[in-house]
């Protein structure tokens, strides 16, 4: 065992998830426990969290657990941080090495993410490089891995035209730039809000910007297609009255991806899809965690991460961060983001260990 547990406090700050509930399933602390290195799995790690990537899953996951997670726990899912510990099979990361990633959806025993320190599997951790800081590499998360596992499904050149709703959200404003990084000859958003169409616009230069609560979008996406509609449909909103909506833009023989939580019924968007000709896909990072495609996490999340990684090096991908907060914030972060009042973009949480 690499680690010291004289270096690691026995006791931390951490949000407790307390209780299966959509109302009030969190509860702060100043002493959370701290697991033992000793208790660590042999391909698992301890990492003292530099900054915290918060996503809707975060709050949905209290209120449902369908992860089955053994409470009290923490949420939370995206780190970039420290390695302070390691368990006895570790062999690609040391104490002292800084990594981010995205942590496992079941976490019981240490994990989560809105704390000091997260238990963490090595599989979905890569190395952090020097010139990306802490808090721009937890954004690629949940957020940016969801993206890029509806994204990954469809081929995307400059022949392709895609849709993507809710341009401004986490998912959202990760997905435009990737179909831009892929080469899409045209890409297409929506936004509700004027902050959010004129970032789309300004910072991301995409050209056909629309307004979700002003326009009928259906008829917009159909006209900027000469009425065929668009190769690819990838809707992460988790709203049926947009799946109503963006089901019908799909032209024949497209796609519509859908961000899906975990063993969702799927049946009626299925027959919907088909009487268009078109495929529907699933963007679940879920199944890959607690289905049947567990053995895919690690090339899917390793190779991913180190993309997007790459992709901000390169001036590529552009995470937006509209608000750097404390811990001690996280709570009323996640009742923002509930509300859907958290702005453009990703809510970054930075800790200090100074």
């Amino acid at each position: 065992m690499s680690s010291q547990r004289a270096n690691i406090p026995r006791k931390q700050s951490a949000l407790q998830w307390i209780r299966i509930s959509d109302q009030d399933p969190f509860q702060w602390t100043n002493s959370a426990p701290v697991i033992e290195p000793s208790d660590l799995g042999v391909d698992q790690v301890l990492v003292e969290n530099h900054a915290i990537s918060l996503n809707p899953v975060d709050y949905k996951m209290a209120s449902t657990n369908f992860s089955n997670t053994k409470l009290p726990a923490v949420t939370g899912y995206d780190i970039s941080g420290r390695i302070v510990a390691i368990g006895n099979k570790v062999k690609d990361f040391q104490v002292g090495d800084e990594v981010f990633g995205m942590l496992n959806l079941n976490s019981s025993n240490g994990g989560g993410a809105i704390q000091q320190y997260s238990v963490a599997e090595i599989d979905t951790l890569v190395p952090k490089p020097s010139d990306v800081d802490h808090v721009h590499a937890a954004t690629l998360g949940v957020a940016f891995l969801s993206a890029m596992d509806g994204l990954r499904q469809v081929k995307i050149d400059s022949s392709t035209s895609v849709y993507i709703p809710g341009g401004s959200g986490g998912v959202g404003h990760f997905s435009v730039q990737i179909a831009q990084i892929r080469g899409a000859k045209q890409v297409t958003t929506s936004a509700s809000k004027e902050e959010g169409i004129q970032i789309l616009k300004e910072k991301y230069r995409i050209k056909d910007v629309l307004n979700h609560a002003t326009e009928n979008i259906v008829d917009r996406v159909m006209e900027l297609t000469d009425g065929k509609g668009v190769d690819v449909v990838y809707d992460a909103t988790y709203l049926p009255s947009s799946f109503d909506k963006t089901i019908q833009m799909v032209k024949e023989g497209g796609s519509w991806i859908v961000l899906r939580r975990f063993g969702q019924d799927i049946t009626k968007d299925t027959e919907r899809v088909e009487k268009r000709k078109g495929k529907l896909l699933l963007a679940d990072l879920g199944r890959y965690w607690l289905g049947n495609e567990r053995t895919q996490l690690k090339s899917f999340c390793q190779y991913s991460l180190s993309q997007g990684v790459k992709w901000i090096k390169e001036g590529q991908l552009k995470p937006y961060i509209n608000r750097i907060i404390k811990l001690e914030e996280a709570q009323d972060a996640l009742e923002l983001i509930k509300q859907g009042k958290s702005g453009f973009g990703k809510i970054v949480i930075r800790n200090s260990f100074e």
